[in-house]
């Protein structure tokens, strides 16, 4: 083609315009995570108050340390302001790194279950690491939910399983005997906490923690003031 020729340099033109483009960098979107939302009582004062999800690294003298994997200011929510919803996303980076982290990532036997009597876990070779969920006020603005500074929390987690597995185990402290049972699936889940207390039962608890279907994963959390996991939400003869 003659060089001169208008189509020649039209497409002369066209390939300098695609190098250009395909030489600057693309924009990559931050990892996704869950999209979870959470309902709590009014917070009058938002001042410093946020919502944030934790994991907990084990250390080398079996104490256990916070790491906060995600935090929002509370104050503003995806659908506008508000003191009684928030939101947390595009948390996916964060979280990323946790299941190979040994430090968190540990066998569920000797992990969750530690220190709970008649434990069986099928299969017993699952590890889990567990994300919590705090609303606090940082009072010291260290970017940490420490002692006394917690608002409100739930006792649903957002749970990896390095396998599908099932468990139970029962749990007695102060004259009542709690029994736990669960089911998660492999990867990460929602693990919902439910608690019954049978009324022909009185002291004897039933509680459940099982994964939720990734449809249901839009159902607000609904975050209390602190209370008893193994007793809590209970009502006699039914649940909440």
């Amino acid at each position: 083609m003659n060089p001169l020729h208008p189509l020649f340099r039209l497409a002369l033109g066209s390939a300098a315009t695609m190098s250009v483009l395909t030489a600057c960098p693309r924009y990559t979107p931050p990892p996704m995570g869950p999209n979870l939302t959470f309902t709590f009582p009014a917070i009058t004062d938002t001042t410093n108050v946020i919502i944030a999800a934790v994991a907990f690294e084990q250390q080398a003298d079996e104490t256990y340390k916070p790491k906060v994997v995600a935090q929002n200011p509370i104050g503003y929510s995806q659908g506008g302001p508000s003191n009684t919803t928030a939101s947390l996303y595009y948390w996916g980076d964060a979280i990323g790194s946790l299941p190979n982290n040994a430090k968190c990532t540990t066998p569920f036997i000797t992990g969750e279950a530690s220190g709970k009597q008649e434990v069986t876990v099928t299969p017993n070779t699952v590890k889990t690491c567990n994300v919590y969920f705090s609303v606090y006020r940082d009072s010291n603005r260290n970017g940490t939910p420490e002692s006394g500074e917690e608002l409100y929390i739930t006792h649903d987690i957002y749970s990896y399983a390095s396998e599908a597995f099932s468990y139970r185990y029962v749990y007695a402290k102060d004259g009542n005997i709690s029994t736990e049972t669960g089911n998660r699936t492999q990867g990460w889940s929602v693990v919902r906490h439910q608690v019954l207390q049978p009324s022909a039962t009185p002291g004897r608890y039933q509680i459940t923690m099982n994964s939720v279907p990734a449809e249901d994963l839009g159902i607000a959390m609904r975050m209390h003031e602190d209370s008893n996991f193994f007793t809590s939400q209970s009502l006699t003869g039914g649940h909440k």
